[in-house]
């Protein structure tokens, strides 16, 4: 029962938190979910959760990993909306004894490690070409660089030169500057319009949760923003139970 929950938790997190693959899936789960502390004894890592998901989703007999305890047990059932591991348990129960069927897990398809040897040709070729492309960006991004590069400025990027000291190259981001700004977010802001998210979130260097009117990159990190959810503006936003108008 413990792989059909795991199957469960993940498809959730790839389903309501547009997170496509196993990795994006485990960072969400431990930089976005977890509520606990690295000292603390039921802390997870990346790594862990990467490994669950190896060993109970894709079935990877060689992959070493301790059961997930009670308590994440409980967390993951609560994320797929039960009180615990108990209620989630006895309803999979009577669900398969209503069916008269177990719940069929398709295990994840893992590429095969030969790839390699049986497409030596065409991944010579392959890496050859894509040499080629990246030397022909190189010098096509050199001509232009003074035209991509820019700056950001507390609230907002803007054009700048390529020589002054943290400068990104706007040609591998394609932010539309124009709109895009950090704005501080209320249980007024208008998140959605017509089911499609308005608001853009991310964490500064220092872990703070910060929101911006644009797809694009965080300007600390440069790690790539996501896309506001309701859970993120029941757990950021709304933090009291009393203020909370968007639920799970």
């Amino acid at each position: 029962m413990i792989k059909v929950l795991l199957t469960d938790f993940f498809n959730k997190i790839e389903k309501k938190e547009m997170k496509k693959n196993k990795n994006a899936q485990a960072t969400f789960w431990v930089e976005e979910l977890q509520e606990v502390t690295p000292t603390d004894k039921n802390y997870i890592s990346v790594r862990k959760a990467t490994r669950l998901y190896n060993k109970y989703i894709e079935e990877r007999e060689q992959v070493i990993v301790k059961e997930p305890n009670k308590y994440l047990l409980d967390f993951m059932s609560q994320y797929l909306g039960y009180n615990g591991f108990e209620e989630y348990l006895t309803k999979q129960e009577s669900t398969n004894e209503n069916t008269g069927k177990k719940k069929t897990i398709i295990p994840k398809k893992i590429e095969k490690k030969s790839f390699l040897k049986r497409n030596k040709k065409m991944v010579v070729i392959g890496l050859g070409f894509i040499s080629f492309l990246l030397l022909f960006s190189l010098v096509k991004n050199t001509a232009n660089k003074s035209e991509t590069c820019i700056i950001w400025k507390e609230t907002h990027f803007e054009k700048s030169n390529c020589t002054l000291n943290k400068t990104i190259d706007n040609s591998l981001y394609k932010i539309d500057i124009e709109n895009f700004k950090k704005v501080k977010v209320t249980k007024e802001t208008p998140f959605f319009k017509n089911g499609k998210p308005q608001i853009w979130y991310g964490k500064s260097s220092k872990r703070k949760m910060e929101y911006f009117t644009q797809r694009g990159v965080h300007p600390e990190t440069l790690k790539e923003l996501d896309p506001i959810t309701e859970y993120i503006i029941n757990k950021y936003v709304f933090t009291e139970k009393t203020d909370k108008t968007i639920l799970n």
